[in-house]
């Protein structure tokens, strides 16, 4: 589903987005040299665009729209802890990084992308949004269960990868998620380095990385195969689950005994032998056939599941927000002071003297002092960090000092008397 922006361009399609992924990326050479063995930071500055097209087809409302709609699947951490703030605008404004897990549920393109991807490749793919503000981290160093390639999309992002303390892990052996990665198993760096637009990185399941932006803020997808729910082992379990949950109507099985050891009949001989034959009686049973079958039966059900879940969230309709093609202006009669570089804006209303001040991120400044009476373009109001300046607009119209126009009708706000107070210095 091929889009246009807010200029009219047009933009590539996530199968747009897959197909050069595939043809750059996903060679036999990869798959030989790479795949579930080593890191590969593919630079789009020396090999080419092609490899990674979602920067031509995200926009910044995609991303606003996405987060908007990802309810439950949002999370947001600064430094690996938890925000407590509910608005994630305000978030992000304090240097909260935005994680959206299965983001493709929310996002044409990336629906599209994971898709292709998982029918070319890999059974079932789905992607995690990374939208971190400048001078943060999301999480600390850590390892992942899940082979993942990761799409620069705008801004940069400092990388260090280093090594794999148990290559290919399961989700149970993971490190960094609960409590730091114990020192003795961090090794010295084995690969640094600045993803920048474009670029590609994959990182196989095991290998511990961290990342932290600079002066810039950073978007990327990551592209995410749970590769470790792909394996035997795994795979074997759920498929013996499955018959044990059949074995379970018969009155005389293990499964209605309990594990204590005072249980009636709960001898250790008579349950070594009903295990055995349970073991025996599955093993005796089972063909790779079978296992590969009920693998595909369950993968087909996680995209059927993966489809529905993205028909519902289009279904939602968002009220009007600020967007990069709206005009937005003071309200009749506000006035605006701020003063370069400052952490704080006054709006006030000459009508009646009501103010309101404001804390504002230094970088927002320039953006808020620019801002009159007249509509004015949000693309035309300067701010380096394109999604703080959709956040602080949208804050300041719901603070009721900022009149969104979309398309071309005005969506008012109005000075709320339970926030401003006359004379009341808030």
């Amino acid at each position: 589903m091929a889009g246009a922006d807010c200029t009219g361009k047009s933009r590539p399609s996530g199968v747009d987005v897959a197909r050069g992924l595939c043809e750059e990326i996903l060679t036999e050479e990869f798959f030989s040299k790479h795949w579930e063995k080593t890191p590969l930071h593919f630079r789009a500055a020396e090999r080419g665009r092609t490899a990674n097209r979602l920067p031509d087809a995200l926009s910044t409302d995609d991303v606003m729209a996405l987060i908007r709609k990802s309810g439950h699947s949002l999370k947001m951490f600064k430094y690996g802890e938890a925000s407590e703030l509910d608005n994630f605008m305000a978030a992000y404004l304090e240097g909260s990084s935005m994680i959206v897990n299965q983001a493709d549920r929310c996002n044409p393109t990336l629906y599209e992308l994971c898709r292709a991807l998982a029918k070319v490749h890999f059974m079932h793919v789905f992607s995690v949004v990374y939208l971190t503000p400048p001078g943060s981290q999301a999480v600390r160093l850590h390892n992942d269960d899940q082979d993942v390639f990761l799409l620069q999309v705008w801004g940069r992002k400092r990388w260090t990868i280093r090594n794999a303390p148990k290559l290919l892990p399961y989700t149970e052996e993971m490190l960094g998620k609960e409590v730091p990665v114990p020192e003795e198993l961090v090794g010295e760096p084995t690969m640094e380095f600045t993803m920048e637009p474009h670029d590609v990185l994959y990182i196989p399941r095991g290998y511990l990385h961290e990342a932290a932006t600079g002066e810039e803020p950073s978007l990327h997808i990551t592209v995410t195969i749970p590769t470790s729910d792909y394996c035997w082992g795994v795979q074997l379990v759920k498929h013996f689950m499955q018959d044990l949950d059949a074995n379970r109507k018969d009155p005389e099985s293990l499964l209605k005994c309990q594990l204590s050891s005072k249980a009636p009949g709960n001898s250790e001989e008579a349950l070594e032998e009903k295990l055995k034959g349970l073991i025996d009686n599955w093993a005796q049973g089972i063909q790779v056939s079978s296992v590969v079958d009920a693998f595909k039966q369950r993968m087909a059900r996680t995209n059927e599941g993966q489809e529905r879940q993205f028909g519902r969230m289009n279904e939602i309709k968002a009220p009007p927000y600020v967007k990069e093609d709206s005009r937005v202006r003071l309200m009749h009669g506000v006035s605006c002071r701020c003063e370069a570089d400052s952490e704080f804006a006054t709006f006030s209303r000459e009508s009646d003297g009501q103010r309101l001040d404001v804390p504002i991120t230094r970088s927002a400044a320039p953006m808020i002092r620019a801002l009159t009476n007249r509509p004015l373009s949000v693309l035309d109001l300067p701010c380096a960090d394109a999604f703080e300046r959709l956040c602080v607009l949208q804050l300041l119209h719901q603070q009721g000092v900022l009149q969104l126009f979309v398309n071309s009708a005005a969506s008012s706000s109005h000075f709320d008397a339970d926030v401003v107070q006359a004379g009341d210095g808030k």
